[in-house]
């Protein structure tokens, strides 16, 4: 099919890290603007097969970071199976790790992300997406602040803030356009290996979580 690749599917599955110990990897099917589609998985092949079954259908985005595993309480209908849904399920609340970062390629990247993009996989529109070597664990209160420090991370002090339920689009899925002859988003660059020290680098920036005050 020449829509969809299995092997690039199956790529960006790996790229994204989601250990099952970490959480869940939420796919979402848009139409333009509108969520019309949602699952949750906890595995590779629930999440190809599913990949395939939408693909065509609209736009297939999968979250960059894993999402909380106590969303099944609430939304057990949703695992590794997508459902007609027209709201999201997941807020930020939900992200407790975060293994990866997307940056468009509109903005320049900041110091401490350029030695890292040489060897960053680059997706379909060109954005540069960093697997991290390490996750990242994410507190509740300190969500907002991890956001900030992602932003500046990338695109510095002026940037804007990373969401934590950042997405990108499904490499290897159909694109939005094409009609019948509509072909599928592409790796510009794929890296299939993990760049030591960016980790590091972003929690330089965050500062450590939970620290106790040093204020007397």
């Amino acid at each position: 099919m020449r829509s969809f690749s299995e092997r690039d599917v199956r790529r960006h599955y790996d790229l994204l890290q989601h250990r099952p110990e970490l959480g869940l990897t939420q796919l979402k099917a848009m139409e333009g603007l509108h969520l019309f589609g949602v699952g949750l998985f906890d595995n590779e092949e629930d999440f190809v097969s599913e990949c395939r079954r939408y693909n065509g259908l609209g736009t297939l985005t999968v979250g960059v970071n894993p999402r909380g595993l106590e969303l099944l309480d609430q939304f057990g209908g949703l695992r590794n199976r997508m459902r007609s849904l027209f709201r999201d399920v997941v807020e930020p609340a939900h992200i407790h790790w975060i293994t990866g970062v997307a940056a468009t390629a509109s903005m320049p990247l900041a110091s401490s992300a350029l030695p890292f993009s040489g060897e960053a996989t680059r997706l379909q529109d060109g954005e540069a997406f960093f697997a991290l070597d390490e996750p990242i664990s994410v507190h509740p209160e300190e969500a907002e602040r991890t956001e900030g420090a992602l932003g500046e991370w990338l695109f510095g002090e002026r940037g804007d803030s990373v969401p934590l339920i950042q997405f990108t689009q499904v490499m290897g899925a159909a694109l939005p356009y094409g009609g019948w002859f509509r072909s599928r988003a592409r790796f510009k660059r794929y890296r299939p290996y993990i760049q030591t020290g960016i980790t590091e680098s972003i929690e330089g920036i965050r500062g450590t979580p939970g620290a106790p005050s040093t204020d007397e």
